[in-house]
């Protein structure tokens, strides 16, 4: 069908009465379903989509709409005229990141208050700290309004012109499809202008990094991986609108003793086999410090103890979790002549049934071959 004949309100959905707005978000819907890119190679939905930007480059027009009303066909060129001016921010509001994804540049639009963006930090400490809580300094370099030009980027006492590039509008228009769309100014970057003699310390761009420094206190218990927001010490923008926040991620640094889980602690500790063989009083580190356990006659490699109440703060929670002691047999690497005698003397005293574990390996073994 051509557009002579093609029925423009029809095309939209709409009433020969709509007023503009109803216009607006008819068109609004209509682009958003035929758009090329949420219908990759098919022909039809492109046709449909051409049809409704015809449509809509007509009726958004006085003059052209009341041609159209009055002659029942579209003023000449209508469809081959020039792309409609669309601010594709104001038509798409939020959904213009789904439809055309991240063009870019909204943010810079003059005008447009927006807050600074986020900073992203990581703050590493000790295994003791985390258990305990503690208050760790920090210093950043975050950008902001540079204080010799206040943000002008112009030295002081000097002016500023309209940018060029935008003519001062802070923003630009491009080409995407069918659309000329609108994009924060990279020249003057959003500002609409530019400095006649930039400033010597930013070099025009109205930022400068600038070093703070300020502490934050973790409660005892905080996890690694855990995150915390600092509100207003992220970027701080120019246009007077509130800073980003510090997003500050922990990172627990490595114990070489203690292995965490949740809120107890993991150990593992050295015995020989006269103290595992006889039972023994041992000194075990923990984070308060070391204490005694004991080690009762006859433990086996591998066997876990537990110390009550020397784990972990429990993370918003009361008390704390437990200290996991696993006994780990130390065999001596070598042997004089004398002890390899007693050890030989021990073995055989002690017999094949002294081991039942050793047993009852060598009964399932007959068994798998027999």
């Amino acid at each position: 069908m051509s557009s002579a004949t093609r029925d423009f309100y029809e095309t939209l959905g709409v009433q020969r009465g709509a007023t503009p707005e109803e216009l607006k978000s008819a068109y609004r819907k209509a682009a958003l379903k035929f758009h090329p890119d949420r219908n990759p190679g098919d022909a039809t939905a492109e046709a449909k989509f051409k049809e409704v930007n015809e449509a809509y480059s007509v009726l958004s027009d006085a003059d052209r709409r009341a041609h159209y009303d009055r002659f029942g066909r579209a003023p000449q060129g209508a469809g081959a005229g020039p792309t409609p001016d669309i601010n594709i921010e104001e038509m798409f509001g939020d959904l213009v990141g789904d439809l055309f994804g991240n063009l870019g540049g909204f943010a810079g639009f003059r005008g447009r208050k927006q807050a600074g963006r986020d900073i992203a930090y990581e703050l590493t400490i000790t295994l003791e700290e985390a258990a305990r809580g503690c208050e760790k300094p920090i210093e950043i370099e975050r950008p902001a309004p540079c204080e010799r030009c206040s943000g002008r980027g112009a030295e002081p006492g000097t002016t500023v012109d309209p940018c060029p590039a935008c003519n001062g509008r802070g923003e630009v228009m491009f080409q995407q499809g069918f659309f000329r769309l609108r994009r924060g100014c990279n020249r003057c970057a959003g500002k609409g202008s530019v400095p006649r003699e930039p400033c010597a310390k930013c070099h025009g761009s109205g930022v400068h990094p600038r070093k703070e420094k300020f502490s934050v206190t973790l409660p005892p218990g905080v996890e690694d991986g855990a995150t915390r927001t600092v509100a207003g010490y992220g970027e701080a923008p120019l246009n007077g609108s509130p800073s980003g926040d510090l997003q500050l991620t922990v990172k627990i640094a490595e114990h070489p003793l203690f292995k965490r889980a949740d809120a107890d602690l993991l150990c593992t500790v050295p015995v020989s086999f006269a103290q595992a063989c006889l039972g023994a009083q041992i000194d075990v580190p923990t984070l308060d410090g070391k204490v005694k356990m004991r080690i009762p006659a006859g433990t086996q490699p591998g066997h876990a103890l537990r110390l009550r109440g020397k784990g972990i703060a429990r993370f918003g929670g009361y008390g704390r979790g437990d200290q996991i002691v696993t006994i780990q047999l130390e065999v001596p690497t070598e042997l004089t002549a004398e002890q390899r005698a007693l050890v030989e003397q021990f073995a055989l005293s002690l017999g094949e049934d002294t081991h039942p574990q050793r047993r009852t390996f060598l009964e399932k073994l007959k068994g798998l071959f027999d």
